[in-house]
C-alpha cells in the first residue's frame, strides 16, 4: 500500500500532510510562579509540535533516532489530548500516521529506521531493540485513542514476532527476525547477548523496557498473546532483576555491563503494572522494596538527579560524571504514582510530589525563544542543568499527563486531592503560595459531600491550620488525608491550608568526581544550592 492509499484509508486526504501547521511563536519567558502543571504539560505538547520537521516530512528530526522519536510522539502526544483538551493539529497528525506507518511497514511490525525510505539515509537506519517498547506504546495508543484497527492487528504482529524469539534468559533470539535479511542490529545502549540463553542476560534496554507496553497494549486490545507474553516475560524478570532486599542487582551497575538507566527503571515500570493488573501482590512488593531501597538510594537522588549510564560510562560529562537525565527521574515519578495509589504506599506520594517540584518542573526549559527548546526536558551536561532531547521530554510529558489525570480523584459523594502542586481539573483546582517557611494550599472543588487533602508526611502537624470560606475550621486527620466531612463544606467553598515548610540542608555527592552541592530546603523544595546551579534560584 502507497502513502496515498494509506492516507485514503485512514480518512485523511493525502496532500493533507503537506500543509504547513503555522506553529506558535514562543512568547515571553516563564517566570517561576507561573511553574504550574497544567503550563508545563502545554509547553511540551508544544514543544513536541515544533520538532516535527517540515524539511524532513514531518519526522522528529534531530534527536536521539527518528524511528524511536516517532514512537515516543504517539504515546505521549494522544494522551496529552485526552487529558487537557490540547489540539493536535490534524496535518501533523495525518503526516505523523504516515511516518508511523511507513517505518514499521516490515515483516516483523517493527519500529526502526528503514534504509529505503530517501530521507532516512545515514540516520541509523538499523534494528533498535529499545524501540520493541516505542513500537508497541505506539500501536497501543492509536488503538486506545484513535480506535484504530490496522494499529491493533500490526502491534499483534509485533506481539508475536517477541514471543517466538523469547530466550530463556529475556534475551531475543534475533535470528528470527525477518527483517535482519536486510537492515542490521543496532548495538546502540544493548548489552551484547551471551551465547548461553540461560545465562544470566541484562535484558532491560530490550525486551525487560517492552514488559510494560505489553500489559498496555493488552489493556486497550484484549490480546491474549501479549498477556500470555508478559507473563512469561514477567517471570524471567523477577527472577534475573530483583534482589531480597530491594537492592540493585549488582550486574546492572557492574563496570563491564552497558547499562541504561532509563531502561531498568523502565523495566521495573513493566513489571509493577504487570503486577498491579494480574493481582500479583508478592511482585508489587518486591518493585516497591526495589523502588524505596535500590531506585531511590542508588538511581535518583533526593533532589532527583539521574545518570543517563548505568555500568559502562559511555557518555561522561566535563567532571567525569555520567550526563544526567530527566527521564529516569521521571521513572522514579511514574513508579511512585502507582505505588501510592494503586498499591497503598501512600508515603510514595511524598516522593512523586518533591521530585516533581524540586526537579521537573524547575529543570523544564521555560525562558527560550526557540519553539524546540521551550517545553523540552532532556539529556545534560551540567548535573543540575537544562536541555531540550525529544525522546527524553516525551517520556517526561506523557509521566506528568498521568500525574495530572490522578491528581483529584472522585470516589463516590467524596473528593480527594493527592498532591498539593497547583493544578486544575474538572473536580477540583489547587492553588499554591509558599513564603516565609510557609505554604498556603487553597483547593477549591466543584463538588459538595465530603473533601480529603493530603498533607504531606514531612509536614509537622502541628502547624496545620484550615479555614473555609475564611472562617477557621478544626483540623482532622484520615490517615495521612486532612478530612472535611460533608455537613462542614459545599460545593465552591475555598478551603485554605497552611502548614510549616521545615528548613534544612544535604548534601549531593556526584558518583565519580566527588564534586559536592550543598542544597538548602524548605519543606520538599530546594531553594539554594552551593554553587549555584541553573535550576534552582539563589535563596
Amino acid at each position: 500500500m502507497g502513502r496515498r492509499r494509506f492516507l485514503q484509508s485512514i480518512g485523511v486526504g493525502a496532500g493533507a500532510m503537506l500543509l504547513h501547521p503555522g506553529l506558535r511563536a514562543a512568547g515571553a519567558p516563564l517566570p517561576p510562579a507561573a511553574r504550574t502543571l497544567g503550563r508545563a504539560l502545554q509547553l511540551a505538547g508544544e514543544c513536541s509540535l515544533a520538532w516535527l520537521d517540515p524539511q524532513h516530512e514531518y519526522f522528529p528530526w534531530g534527536g536521539y533516532e527518528v524511528a524511536h522519536d516517532v514512537g515516543r510522539w504517539w504515546n505521549a502526544l494522544p494522551r496529552l489530548e485526552a487529558a487537557t483538551g490540547f489540539v493536535i493539529p490534524p496535518p501533523l497528525e495525518a503526516a505523523m500516521l504516515t511516518n508511523f506507518w511507513r517505518l514499521t511497514k516490515n515483516e516483523d511490525g517493527l519500529l526502526l529506521n528503514d534504509p529505503l525510505i530517501e530521507s532516512l539515509r545515514g540516520k541509523k537506519d538499523r534494528i533498535n531493540l529499545h524501540n520493541l517498547r516505542e513500537g508497541l506504546l505506539a500501536y497501543a495508543a492509536l488503538v486506545n485513542h484513535r480506535h484504530n484497527a490496522w494499529a491493533r492487528e500490526r502491534g499483534g504482529v509485533l506481539v508475536r514476532t517477541m514471543a517466538a524469539g523469547l530466550l530463556a534468559n529475556g534475551g531475543l533470539d534475533t535470528h528470527k527476525l525477518k527483517s535482519l535479511a536486510r537492515i542490521p542490529l543496532s548495538p546502540d545502549k544493548i548489552q551484547i547477548q551471551p551465547a548461553d540463553p540461560n545465562a544470566w542476560y541484562d535484558c532491560t534496554g530490550s525486551t525487560g523496557r517492552a514488559l510494560e507496553a505489553l500489559v498496555v497494549f493488552h489493556d486497550v486490545t484484549g490480546d491474549a498473546a501479549a498477556w500470555a507474553l508478559a507473563g512469561r516475560l514477567a517471570e524471567i524478570l523477577d527472577l534475573n532483576l530483583l534482589t531480597e532486599d530491594g537492592a540493585v542487582r549488582p550486574e546492572i551497575v557492574a563496570p563491564g555491563n552497558i547499562g541504561h538507566d532509563h531502561s531498568y527503571q523502565g523495566t521495573l515500570r513493566g513489571l509493577l503494572l504487570y503486577g498491579l493488573r494480574s493481582g500479583n501482590t508478592r511482585l508489587v512488593e518486591r518493585v516497591h522494596a526495589t523502588f524505596r531501597h535500590g531506585v531511590l538510594r542508588t538511581l535518583v537522588s533526593e533532589s532527583g538527579w539521574s545518570p543517563h549510564d548505568l555500568g559502562t560510562l559511555r557518555f561522561p560529562n566535563d567532571d567525569g560524571d555520567p550526563l544526567a537525565e530527566s527521564g529516569s527521574c521521571s521513572d522514579a515519578v511514574q513508579l511512585g504514582l502507582w505505588l501510592g495509589l494503586n498499591a497503598g504506599h501512600v508515603e510514595c506520594l511524598d516522593d512523586v510530589e518533591r521530585l516533581i517540584r524540586t526537579r521537573l518542573l524547575p529543570e523544564q526549559i521555560t525562558d527560550s525563544e526557540d519553539p524546540r527548546q521551550r517545553g523540552g526536558w532532556g539529556v545534560h551536561r551540567e548535573p543540575h542543568g537544562r536541555s531540550s532531547t525529544f525522546d527524553v521530554f516525551a517520556s517526561v510529558l506523557a509521566t506528568l499527563v498521568d500525574v495530572q489525570q490522578a491528581a483529584v480523584e472522585v470516589r463516590g459523594p467524596a473528593t480527594w486531592v493527592h498532591f498539593n502542586l497547583a493544578l486544575e481539573t474538572p473536580s477540583a483546582r489547587v492553588e499554591e503560595q509558599r513564603r516565609d517557611g510557609t505554604t498556603s494550599v487553597r483547593v477549591t472543588s466543584s463538588r459538595g459531600n465530603e473533601l480529603y487533602v493530603r498533607i504531606p508526611g514531612w509536614a509537622p502537624r502541628e502547624s496545620v491550620r484550615v479555614t473555609v470560606s475564611g472562617d477557621p475550621h478544626p483540623v482532622q486527620f484520615a490517615g495521612t488525608y486532612l478530612h472535611l466531612t460533608g455537613g462542614n463544606y459545599r460545593a465552591g467553598a475555598p478551603v485554605e491550608i497552611a502548614y510549616d515548610l521545615p528548613r534544612r540542608e544535604s548534601i549531593e555527592v556526584m558518583p565519580v568526581s566527588g564534586k559536592k552541592y550543598v542544597l538548602t530546603w524548605r519543606g520538599d523544595e530546594v531553594v539554594a544550592c552551593t554553587p549555584p546551579v541553573a535550576i534552582w534560584p539563589a535563596d
